[in-house]
């Protein structure tokens, strides 16, 4: 740069929020208020939205032609539910578990499923262990249920990976199915699935991972898949109001980005300055 000549970094226009309260950080009313609103839509839905309808996904097809081909080839399932605590991906992933457990018991497949991987999973695994004991008991196979077919494997995460990695290779599953949280484990648990020979179905919940496991799985739930498909299979309200605020949401938020483009470009600013609130 010659000297005496002053850098050009634009003419950059920050928006002016239309009022400030006292006690909340300017910029966040509006945010603050669109999370009361959500959440009342989420308690409205839970007390009153009794014909709240989700679409069936497509994964859910594909896990129940896994559990029949392992079935037929006299092979093992492995399902995991997640190394998360009680989050919105694990119940989702506790719905699907509870899917696999009746089809399994159904067609007299064993079924493992690999716990631990976070001091934070320790609480749900007496969930998942009832769960899947009475996903038996409901097909009338509960003699068929095996508590040590639920090992516990670590509560950290790479000794849980290999643990898992080991179980695969000794039993040699005809169908791995992960859902809920996976973090960095899914791709060895996915690499390993594809080496033993498994369908690999997997939940890309965590955003990092979803292009890699679309290449290492059969088929891939692909983020609020996961959710949704939870939702399908569970009877819980709490599952289904959120996925149907969650819709609405999304179509707010597509309202609003159009309607302040239009605003915008027609020289008003008021939509920019109401969400800089």
């Amino acid at each position: 740069m010659q000297k005496g000549k002053k850098k050009n970094t634009g003419n950059v226009k920050m928006a002016s929020p239309l009022f400030t309260i006292p006690g909340i950080v300017e910029g966040r009313f509006i945010g603050l208020l669109l999370n009361i609103v959500l959440a009342g839509l989420v308690m409205y839905y839970i007390k009153y939205g009794k014909d709240i309808t989700i679409r069936r996904v497509p994964g859910l097809d594909a896990i129940e032609e896994a559990v029949g081909r392992a079935a037929e080839m006299g092979k093992p399932v492995i399902c995991s539910y997640g190394l998360a605590g009680f989050t919105y991906w694990t119940l989702a992933g506790l719905s699907i578990l509870s899917h696999v457990a009746k089809l399994a018991a159904r067609t007299g497949t064993r079924l493992i499923v690999p716990t631990g991987g976070s001091d934070a999973s320790l609480i749900v695994r007496p969930v998942a262990e009832e769960i899947v004991q009475n996903a038996y008991l409901m097909e009338g196979e509960d003699d068929k249920y095996d508590p040590n077919d639920l090992p516990f494997l670590s509560s950290q995460q790479y000794a849980y990976v290999g643990g898992y990695v080991g179980i695969m290779q000794r039993t040699r599953p005809g169908a791995v199915i992960m859902t809920g949280s996976h973090w960095s484990d899914a791709m060895n648990i996915a690499e390993t699935a594809n080496a033993v020979g498994a369908i690999t179905i997997a939940s890309g919940s965590y955003i990092s991972n979803v292009a890699a496991l679309a290449c290492a799985s059969d088929y891939i739930l692909i983020g609020e898949e996961t959710a949704a498909a939870g939702a399908y299979l569970s009877d819980d309200m709490a599952q289904k109001a959120s996925i149907r605020v969650q819709d609405i949401f999304k179509v707010l938020c597509i309202g609003l980005i159009i309607l302040g483009l239009v605003s915008y470009n027609a020289g008003s600013e008021f939509v920019l300055n109401l969400l800089s609130t």
